[in-house]
């Protein structure tokens, strides 16, 4: 059974904009549009922040259905 995961805070939204490194480790985010996982740092253009959702952990985004970007590998290594 997944869990429902909230949207994003402002400061979520905004580290995830910014691509911001030093929140990789605290959130993932996932895309409900794609079905695909990112770290707020990911390269990968910004989904619009009505299909993004929070997850504290890759565990939990796995569990909600989600995979792992290809681009920015969120669950290598699975360190949370």
């Amino acid at each position: 059974m997944s869990t429902s995961y909230p949207p994003p805070t402002p400061q979520q939204w905004q580290a995830i904009v910014d691509r911001d490194a030093s929140e990789d480790g605290n959130f993932v985010y996932g895309v409900r549009s794609t079905g695909i996982f990112c770290r707020p740092s990911c390269p990968s253009r910004p989904a619009r922040p009505e299909n993004v959702v929070i997850h504290p952990t890759t565990k939990a985004a796995r569990e909600s259905g989600f995979r792992a970007c290809l681009r920015c590998r969120p669950a290598e290594p699975e360190l949370w």
